[in-house]
């Protein structure tokens, strides 16, 4: 099994429940782990058996540029379900969203969540 990890990626999108947090995008930071479990790209060394994760990346940055949440949980969700509908060979993942900026006395605040196939 192969673990991929997309880190830092750093998209924009509309977050909150309040009407101020509504007139426009905010940063939001995910951090991704898929379990993948075939590893036959290890084996052959073709791209035709690895998993995409460039278009995965630009999946999530396509449906976060015209999504609008009030959760960052929802926004998870989203996000994992998307991961999954990919690429069958991930058998889960585990997806990070941190809000920067969501609280006062902190530097953000992240929901993580694991979906599985």
């Amino acid at each position: 099994m192969f673990v991929i990890r997309i880190k830092d990626l750093q998209v924009e999108t509309i977050l909150g429940v309040y009407d101020w947090e509504k007139k426009s995008k905010r940063p939001v930071i995910m951090n991704i782990e898929m379990h993948v479990t075939e590893g036959k790209a290890g084996k052959s060394d073709a791209i035709v058996d690895a998993v995409d994760y460039d278009k995965i990346e630009q999946s999530i940055m396509g449906l976060l540029d015209k999504a609008s949440y009030n959760l960052i949980e929802k926004l998870v969700t989203d996000i994992g379900t998307l991961i999954l509908s990919l690429d069958s060979r991930i058998a889960k993942v585990s997806v990070e969203a941190d809000k920067p900026g969501a609280l006062k006395k902190s530097r953000s605040v992240s929901i993580r969540a694991e979906f599985n196939r």
